[in-house]
C-alpha cells in the first residue's frame, strides 16, 4: 500500500466516486477534478482532511489543493481509483478544452484566439515583414533591380511567409484547438493550392446570391474569394481548423482503433474540405461583395465619407481577408482611368498601425515588447502591417482602435482630397505611385504624405493618452517596488532583522534569524492576500508574497536545487543550501496554456546559482488568453514554520 493511498481513497470518496470523475489532471500544487455533478462532492469533509490544504471550485473544475506532494498524491488517486481511462495522460492539458474560463465578450474571445495562434511565430513574421519592405527599399533606392538574385532572394523569402501563412496559421490554430497539427498543416497547404488558384480561369456557369460561380460540388455552387485564392487569408483557415477539430473529435469515438490512424484524417478531409470551399469560403466572398457595393454606394454619396469608412475598417478587413473585396474595383479603374480614388483612402492604414506600435514602445517597460515595436513599426512603414497588428496592437485591443481611428482621419482627408493613384504598391516607396505618370504632377505625393502624417499623428497621440499597461495600473496596489533582477543584483543573505542592519551579516532578531532575498521577478510587490486565487491567497500553500511582473523573466533567487519543475514551465520549486524551500508560480491558472508564452532554461534536479534564468514568459501572449500574469512566490521550510514579512523593496523571510 502506497504512502498516499489513503489519502486517495478518502479523495475519490468525497469528490462523488469514480463514477462522479470525468477528467482528472494536476498542476503543482493541486488536483484539478471535472466532476460530472458537483453537488455529489462532500467538500466539508476533504478540508478537514489531514493532506488536503483547501478545497476550490473555479473554471469548471473543482480543485483540490494538496501542496509539494501534489505528483505523488495525483499518482495515487490514479492508481487505487482505476482512473487511467480518464487521465489526459499530460498533466498540463487541464481544461480538456472544455472547461470554461473566465467570461469574455465575443470581440475579446476572437482578440484572444487571434494572438493565440498568432503568437508562436511573431518573431518570424516581423522579420519576414522587415525582409519585404527593406529589399523593395533597395530597388526603389537603386541599390539593385527586381531582377537581381539578391532580390529574388531576399524579397520572395520574405514573401513566402505571407503567401503560405494559412500554411503556418493551420499549425498553431490546431495546437490551439487540439487537433492533428499535421492535419492543420494539410488544411492551410490545400487552401494556397496553385491548382485551386488557377479555377479562377474557368468560364462562369452562372451566378448565387448575385455573385459568380465557375464549377460546384454536387451541385451546389462553388464561390471562390475575389482574388481567386485562399493564400495570405487568416479567418478561414482558423474557422475551419475549428470544424475539423471538431470532426476529428467526434471521429475518434466512432472509429476501431485499429484502422483510427489513417482514417480518421482521411474522413476529416472529405468533410472539411467541401465545407471549406462550398460554406465558410463563400461566406467570406459573400461578405466581400457585400463591401463592395457598399463601397462604391458611400463613394457615389460622399468621397470624404467613404474614405473615413474605408480607412476605419480597412485593418479590421486585413484580418477577415475581406480588403481583397477591393482589388476588382481598383484595377477595373486602373484600366479604364489610368489611375484609382475609390480604394486609395486604404493607403495610410499599415503606417497608422506602426504609429500604434510606436505609442505602445513609449508606454511599455517590457524590453521585449518595445523591440516587437521597433521592428513592427519598420515594417510597417514599408506596408506590412501584419507584424503590428498580431504582435501589438490588436492583443492590447486599445492600439488597434487608436490605430484604426488615425487611418479613419487619414482616410477621409484623402476622399475629401481625391488623391490619385496611378499604380498598385503600399509603403514608403510606392508613394513614387502618386506622381501623375502623364504630367510629372508630384502634388499628389505631397497630400498623401500629409495624410499619413496626420493619421499617424492621431494614431500614436490617442495610443499615448488611452493605452494603459495593465501592469501599471496595477502598481496603484502597491505595496513596495521590486528592482529589476540582474545576475548579479539578488543577494541572499541573513540580515540582521526587518528593520536595519547590513545585509551580508548574520545576527539574531528575537532569538530568530532572518533572510533578506529581493523578488524572482522584476516587477511590483503586493500581497499574497491580494493573489485572484484562493489556495495562494488564504496561505494554506504557506507564506509569501506575489509580484505584478513589468519583464518576462524568471531569477534564482538563491542557490540551491530545482526540486519541482512542471511540463508547462508555468512554476518552478528551488531548495536552498539550508532547506528554505521557494515555489515561483507564474500567473494564474496558467497551466491551461500548456506551455504556450513559457521557455525553461533549467531542468528538474539542476543546480542553480542565484540570479540564473530559470524562465521567460511573454507577458502579452498570457494575458490575450485572458490569464493573470500575477507571480505568487511561496516560502517553506521542512524544518517548520516561517514567517514572511515585506520590508519595501525587499522580502524579509524569517528562518
Amino acid at each position: 500500500m502506497g504512502k498516499y493511498s489513503g489519502l486517495a481513497h478518502i479523495i475519490i470518496t468525497n469528490v462523488g466516486g469514480k463514477g462522479n470523475i470525468v477528467g482528472l489532471t494536476h498542476c503543482i500544487t493541486r488536483l484539478r477534478f471535472t466532476l460530472k455533478d458537483e453537488s455529489k462532492a462532500n467538500t466539508d469533509v476533504l478540508q478537514h482532511t489531514d493532506g488536503v490544504a483547501q478545497v476550490i471550485r473555479s473554471g469548471g473544475q473543482y480543485q483540490v489543493v494538496i501542496g509539494s506532494q501534489v505528483e505523488d498524491v495525483f499518482d495515487e488517486v490514479v492508481k487505487v481509483g482505476h482512473l487511467e481511462s480518464i487521465v489526459s495522460g499530460e498533466a498540463v492539458d487541464e481544461d480538456g478544452g472544455d472547461a470554461p474560463q473566465q467570461k469574455q465578450g465575443l470581440f475579446s474571445k476572437f482578440v484572444g484566439i487571434v494572438t493565440s495562434v498568432f503568437t508562436p511565430f511573431i518573431g518570424i513574421l516581423c522579420a519576414a515583414g522587415m525582409l519585404k519592405g527593406l529589399s523593395a527599399a533597395a530597388v526603389s533606392l537603386g541599390l539593385f533591380s527586381q531582377t537581381d538574385g539578391a532580390y529574388l532572394f531576399w524579397y520572395n523569402a520574405g514573401d513566402a511567409l505571407f503567401y503560405f501563412l494559412p500554411v503556418v496559421i493551420g499549425y498553431t490554430a490546431a495546437r490551439k484547438f487540439k487537433l492533428s497539427e499535421l492535419m492543420g498543416i494539410m488544411i492551410g497547404l490545400i487552401m494556397c493550392l496553385p491548382a485551386l488558384t488557377s479555377l479562377g480561369s474557368m468560364d462562369v456557369i452562372g451566378q448565387f446570391l448575385g455573385m459568380d460561380y465557375r464549377f460546384t460540388f454536387f451541385g451546389i455552387p462553388v464561390i471562390l474569394p475575389a482574388n481567386n485564392s485562399y493564400a495570405q487569408t487568416v479567418i478561414p483557415v482558423i474557422v475551419a481548423v475549428w470544424c475539423a477539430s471538431k470532426v476529428e473529435g467526434w471521429l475518434k469515438r466512432i472509429i476501431p482503433a485499429i484502422v483510427r490512424s489513417f482514417l480518421v484524417p482521411f474522413f476529416t478531409l472529405v468533410i472539411i474540405i467541401p465545407a471549406l470551399f462550398v460554406v465558410i469560403g463563400p461566406v467570406t466572398s459573400g461578405l466581400s461583395s457585400v463591401l463592395s457595393s457598399f463601397t462604391l454606394s458611400l463613394y457615389s454619396m460622399a468621397p470624404w465619407l467613404e474614405g473615413l469608412v474605408l480607412g476605419l475598417l480597412h485593418q479590421t478587413l486585413v484580418i477577415f481577408g475581406l480588403h481583397w473585396a477591393y482589388s476588382p474595383l481598383r484595377y477595373n479603374n486602373f484600366a479604364t482611368l489610368g489611375y484609382d480614388t475609390l480604394i486609395t483612402p486604404n493607403f495610410p492604414a499599415a503606417w497608422c498601425q506602426g504609429a500604434a506600435a510606436m505609442g505602445v514602445f513609449f508606454k511599455t517597460r517590457d524590453k521585449n515588447v518595445k523591440g516587437l515595436c521597433t521592428s513592427s513599426f519598420i515594417s510597417a512603414i514599408f506596408g506590412v502591417s501584419e507584424p503590428a497588428i498580431y504582435s501589438i496592437s490588436l492583443p492590447r485591443k486599445i492600439p488597434f482602435v487608436c490605430a484604426s481611428i488615425g487611418a479613419g482621419v487619414a482616410g477621409a482627408l484623402v476622399g475629401l482630397m481625391q488623391i490619385r493613384i496611378y499604380s498598385g504598391g503600399v509603403g514608403l516607396f510606392a508613394l513614387a505611385n502618386f506622381i501623375d505618370v502623364n504630367t510629372g504632377d508630384m502634388s499628389g505625393v505631397v497630400k498623401m504624405a500629409c495624410c499619413i502624417v496626420v493619421g499617424m499623428l492621431v494614431a500614436f497621440i490617442l495610443t499615448i493618452v488611452f493605452y494603459r499597461e495593465k501592469s501599471l495600473e496595477e502598481d496603484e496596489l502597491l505595496a513596495g517596488e521590486i528592482a529589476e533582477p540582474t545576475q548579479h543584483a539578488m543577494p541572499l543573505a541573513k540580515a540582521p532583522s526587518i528593520d536595519g542592519g547590513a545585509a551580508g551579516s548574520t545576527v539574531e532578531a528575537g532569538g530568530m534569524p532572518t533572510l533578506v532575498i529581493d523578488a524572482p521577478v522584476a516587477g511590483s510587490v503586493v500581497s499574497l492576500s491580494q493573489v485572484p486565487d484562493e489556495a495562494f491567497s488564504s496561505g494554506v500553500l504557506g507564506d509569501g508574497f506575489a509580484v505584478l511582473p513589468r519583464e518576462g523573466k524568471v531569477l534564482a533567487p538563491c542557490d540551491g536545487t530545482v526540486t519541482a519543475l512542471f511540463p508547462t514551465g508555468h512554476a518552478i520549486g528551488l531548495t536552498s543550501d539550508d532547506g528554505t524551500e521557494v515555489l515561483i508560480h507564474v500567473g494564474i491558472d496558467t497551466v491551461k496554456l500548456n506551455g504556450r508564452g513559457f521557455t525553461t532554461h533549467v531542468t528538474q534536479g539542476e543546480r542553480v546559482a542565484k540570479g540564473q534564468l530559470l524562465i521567460e514568459f511573454d507577458i502579452p501572449a498570457i494575458e490575450a488568453e485572458g490569464y493573470s500574469t500575477v507571480v505568487p512566490v511561496v516560502v517553506s521550510k521542512a524544518s517548520g514554520a516561517m514567517s514572511v514579512d515585506m520590508a519595501g523593496g525587499q522580502i524579509l523571510i524569517g528562518a
